[in-house]
Formats: structure tokens, C-alpha cells, sequence
């Protein structure tokens, strides 16, 4: 080891002079904008309302209204106090072309926001805000995870005002946005409501109709299996005993998850309902709601895939469900991967004109290959439902049972290709294609148990073409 010293450092960094950041943060001076007042309490309205029906309940019981009104007056003062303080800590501040969020009371909180990469900004209205005239912003960016930053609660016009003002920060139009009047539903009232629109506005028959066929094979499965496995237990038993066993350990935990199943689907008829969806310039704009109201814009130039999904009792009618995923959407953890919904219901034609709107050219019907027929046996339902093709604008596959779905991919959308081969697959000679939207996890295309030859074929082809589509793609989706 040498004894000499290090030789001291340059005055200046070599190199090409690199340019003076930006400041991280407003300064201290800098005023915030505040929230709505009511911002806590409507955070809070879920426990507030439990803790209502607890009070109402036990009054009831005991006979002592006096009670009830002691605990409403309590939780008014102290809800009251707790929206003071809260309110001094919460806040945003537009500072360069970046948006600071703060929040918290015993611990705080400093959110950044960079503009320049502003995906869109949804304007949602939960029942609770619209009695108030608030609304919400949810801001997307592009590589996050779903929806990055909420401001929560503004007033409605103000709401509007700062969204248009971040897309005009972020060098992207703002779409208009108006809430659909409240007799819309009578064609006579208003004959051109769907004037700009991509396909007609759904109807709450057509949606209800639907909602119930989706969930109508489920439920008779489960009546059935029920039903029956209570007959033959109780011809075996004695009904009395097998009564009591089921219910305690079967019947009420499988009642729950029934209830459960039924919310759900009573909550995506109410989050549907007044489903509207228009093209403006790059953008596809949603409409939706019947209690709690969203207005979501979805860039084209950044879906990544589409999805066709046909329930087993929507197939006499031609119906299917149409899904669009997006880059900010596709970058989510695998347990929380959601997609927004392009079309809940709509016919053969409605879904050719969501399809072509959300990717140039796309087709809604696709004829897909199935695998051979050796790998029946390790799909024996699902194997006439299963296949794969390569179309002249996406890759396709082709599953599902009850919910017979096409994912199409476009080529340009693809980011890696991969093979893979199990052990039972390897001695059959079979293989499947995995095909990975750009930054996508959960959000793939495969293709199960293809013959190991047309596997390693149909891969080196998805590489060619995604390569070739890319190339050709201004500007390219990082």
C-alpha cells in the first residue's frame, strides 16, 4: 500500500455542468390551501354512523332516550374539536410544477406530487360529499400504484377549478365534466342524451338484468349443493340433528359470504349505474354512479390491455363486459390489481366501438386456437374455453368457465415474453406462453399448455412483433 496521500479534489465536478435542482418543498412562508371543514366528519361518517346505531340500539333497549341524546351531543362537541385540530395540519400547496400534500396531527405527513408525470385527475362524489356539494380529486401518476394522492373533501365548483388547473400544470387538455341531470332516465325529457357519446348511455334495466344473470349461477350452486347435501345427510341422521350441526357449523358462515356475495353485487349495480363513456381527443371519459358518483379519464395512449369478459348467462343475449388496464393501474401489488371498467354491459356493436376506442383497430370477436388435445385431461371443463392467437394488432388468449374472457394485448404493449414448462408438461411435450404487459403484475396474457414447439414459435414471433410495434409507437409508454 502506497504512503502517499490522495489527491485533493477538484474545485468544480468533471463533467458536464449539472444543473441547479429545484427546492423540494415550498418555503415556510408559503400559505396552504385548506380543505373543507366538514373534511374529518365525512372521513369519519362510517364510525360516526356505527356509533349512532350502537347508541339508538341501547337506548332502545333500556327505555333512556336521554342517554342517546347525551351521546349525540358528546360526539358532536367532541368531533367538532377533533375537525379543528385536524384541520390546522391539513392542506396543499401547488409549488412549481409539483403538488404538496400535508396531513396528520400526531404524525405528519408531506406528500409530493411531480406534475410532469400527471396521468389524470378523477372527480368522485360519495353520497355523503354530494348532500354537501363536496367532491374528492383522485390523482393518478404515471408509475404508481393505482391512485397516488386524494384531496378530500372540496367544494364541487373548486374541485373543478383545481383539476383543470393541475392538467393545465401537467401540459394535458381538461375535459369537462357535468353531472347528468336528475331526470335522465326519461328519454322524452332529454332526447339528446347521448349526443358525444361512444355508445348509448346504459339503462338501469338493462344493468339490473345484468347484474342479476352474473350472479344468478352462484347462487343456485350454491342453494343446490346445499340443498342437497341437507337431504341425504338428514334421510341419514335424523333432520333435527343434521338441522342443528349445519346451521351451527356450515349454514350460518356460508349465509355471511351469501350476504357478502349479494352486497357486492348490489354495489357494482349502484357504482354502474348512469354508465356513460365519450372519446375526447386522447382520452376516454367515464361517467358513473347512481349513489356515489365518479368521473374517470383514462389516457389511450396509455392502456396497456383489454378485456372482453361473457358470463355463462350472458351468452344467449351477446353480451360481455369490458375492461381496460393502464400503465399507473397495471404497476400495482398482485393483491390489490384493479382495472377500470370501459363497458359493465353492453351489445356486439357497443363492444366493437369501446374496443376500437380504447386500442386503434382492435377487434371485439376473435377466433383463438385451442391446445391439443393430450392436455384435455388437465382442464376437462375449461379446455374448449381455452386458447390463444396471434391477430394482426394484439396478442389474444382465450379462459374462464362461468366468465368465458378474451385478453387482448397489444404488441406494443408487451414488455417481456417468457416459456415455461412443469415437470408433468415437459413429458407431455406441452408449454405455456406468458406474455407481461409494460409494468404490469397480474395484468398477463397466457397461454396454457401449448405444444411445446408451437410455445418456443409463438414466443420468438411475440418478441418480433412487439419489437417492430414498439419501434413504430410515438411516443413510446415508459
Amino acid at each position: 500500500m502506497s504512503d502517499e496521500p490522495a489527491p485533493p479534489l477538484a474545485a468544480a465536478p468533471l463533467g458536464p455542468e449539472a444543473p441547479v435542482a429545484a427546492p423540494s418543498a415550498p418555503p415556510e412562508g408559503v400559505q396552504r390551501q385548506r380543505l373543507h371543514p366538514l373534511t374529518p366528519l365525512l372521513e369519519s361518517f362510517r364510525f360516526l354512523t356505527a356509533a349512532a346505531a350502537a347508541a339508538g340500539i341501547q337506548a332502545f333497549t333500556s327505555r333512556n332516550f336521554l342517554f342517546a341524546i347525551y351521546i349525540a351531543l358528546a360526539a358532536a362537541v367532541i368531533g367538532g374539536i377533533a375537525s379543528l385540530i385536524a384541520l390546522q395540519y391539513r392542506g396543499f400547496v401547488i409549488w412549481g410544477r409539483e403538488l404538496h400534500i400535508y396531513g396528520g396531527v400526531f404524525t405528519r405527513s408531506h406528500r409530493t406530487v411531480p406534475l410532469e408525470r400527471l396521468q389524470s385527475v378523477d372527480l368522485v362524489r360519495p353520497i355523503r360529499a354530494r348532500l354537501f356539494g363536496l367532491a374528492q380529486l383522485n390523482i393518478e401518476v404515471a408509475g404508481g400504484d393505482g391512485t397516488d394522492a386524494r384531496l378530500a373533501y372540496l367544494k364541487a365548483d373548486r374541485a373543478l377549478a383545481l383539476r383543470a388547473e393541475l392538467l393545465a400544470i401537467a401540459g394535458r387538455p381538461a375535459a369537462p365534466v357535468a353531472e347528468p341531470a336528475e331526470d335522465e332516465e326519461a328519454p322524452e325529457a332529454v332526447p339528446d342524451r347521448d349526443a358525444g357519446l361512444l355508445v348509448p348511455q346504459l339503462t338501469v334495466r338493462r344493468l339490473a338484468l345484468a347484474s342479476f344473470l352474473e350472479a344468478l349461477p352462484v347462487q343456485i350452486t350454491f342453494l343446490a349443493v346445499f340443498g342437497t347435501a341437507f337431504a341425504v345427510a338428514g334421510s341419514i341422521f335424523g333432520f333435527t340433528r343434521v338441522a342443528t350441526v349445519v346451521w351451527v357449523g356450515f349454514l350460518a358462515p356460508a349465509l355471511v359470504g351469501y350476504v357478502q356475495s349479494t352486497i357486492a353485487a348490489v354495489n357494482r349495480f349502484l357504482r354502474n349505474g348512469r354508465f356513460r363513456i365519450a372519446r375526447d381527443g386522447t382520452n376516454l371519459l367515464i361517467q358513473r354512479g347512481l349513489t356515489d358518483t365518479s368521473h374517470e379519464t383514462v389516457p389511450v395512449d396509455r392502456v396497456t390491455g383489454v378485456s372482453f369478459a361473457e358470463p355463462v348467462l350472458w351468452r344467449s343475449r351477446q353480451w360481455k363486459r369490458v375492461e381496460v388496464w393502464t400503465a399507473a393501474v397495471a404497476q400495482q401489488s398482485a393483491t390489490a390489481v384493479r382495472s377500470t371498467t370501459a363497458l359493465p354491459v353492453g351489445a356486439p356493436g357497443e363492444v366493437a366501438a369501446v374496443a376500437a376506442a380504447a386500442v386503434p383497430d382492435l377487434p371485439s370477436v376473435f377466433a383463438t386456437a385451442l391446445p391439443p388435445r393430450r392436455a384435455r385431461w388437465r382442464m376437462p371443463l375449461r379446455w374448449k374455453r381455452t386458447g390463444a392467437a396471434l391477430t394482426e394488432r394484439a396478442f389474444v388468449v382465450r379462459h374462464g368457465l362461468w366468465v368465458n374472457t378474451h385478453v387482448a394485448l397489444p404488441y406494443a404493449r408487451i414488455q417481456s415474453v417468457k416459456v415455461t414448462q412443469g415437470r408433468v408438461q415437459r413429458m407431455q411435450g406441452l408449454a405455456t406462453v406468458r406474455a407481461m404487459a409494460a409494468g404490469g403484475l397480474g395484468h398477463d396474457a397466457v397461454a396454457v399448455n401449448r405444444d411445446a414447439r408451437e410455445a418456443v414459435a409463438m414466443a420468438a414471433e411475440l418478441r418480433d412483433r412487439a419489437d417492430a410495434a414498439a419501434a413504430l409507437e410515438r411516443p413510446r409508454l415508459s
